[in-house]
């Protein structure tokens, strides 16, 4: 059996695998945001239809699975810069990110600085850019962009009018805003009931 997506009648979408179980195909679904659950095999007591099996214990992080490599997450984004500072004053006073100091850039051959992001990080790297910087969609949305996952598109809204930073909003209707940071990387932000 091939992955395949599989959107539910109530919304929301199943990713399923097969996997080799002590040698049997076992499906295995995600429900995006959700833990990992097994189908388990149908009976004749359940007319035949597959059921699921949950997890005795939630997983800690959703693990998506291809082939024998296990992914279980996003660990950083790196976003090239061409002035540390300036970036470090869009990022940490506009939007309000932290350095983490666990990571010093002493160890690498250019400047640099890592951000949290809930549980995750924002590599900034001082490097060269060879994507053009000027030209780009107008909306981020429409050109490689980071999604962030924040509480209110409307606090940051806010925010960004008052560093006079443009914003467009998602053509889609969701609560998600797109803006550029002083480098042109574009940046989504998603309420974070609508972000997955």
């Amino acid at each position: 059996m091939a992955s395949q997506t599989v959107q539910l009648r109530r919304g929301g979408y199943f990713v399923v695998h097969c996997k080799q179980v002590s040698g049997v195909p076992t499906p295995r679904i995600w429900r995006y945001g959700q833990p990992a659950t097994y189908l388990t095999r149908p009976s004749a007591s359940r007319g035949g239809v597959l059921s699921l099996a949950r997890p005795s214990a939630p997983a800690e992080r959703v693990q998506y699975s291809g082939g024998r490599l296990t992914f279980q997450g996003v660990h950083h984004v790196g976003l090239l810069c061409e002035s540390l500072e300036k970036s470090l004053e869009f990022y940490c006073g506009v939007l309000g990110l932290t350095l983490n100091p666990d990571r010093p850039d002493s160890k690498l051959p250019y400047r640099g600085a890592w951000l949290w992001v809930g549980a995750e990080m924002i590599h900034l790297m001082e490097l060269p850019n060879p994507d053009p910087t000027e030209g780009r969609p107008e909306h981020g949305g429409r050109d490689r962009h980071v999604c962030l996952s924040v509480a209110s598109v409307d606090a940051l809204e806010d925010q960004l009018k008052k560093a006079d930073i443009p914003f467009t909003r998602s053509h889609s209707g969701r609560p998600a805003i797109f803006f550029r940071d002083p480098d042109s990387n574009a940046i989504e932000c998603a309420e974070s009931v609508t972000s997955r």
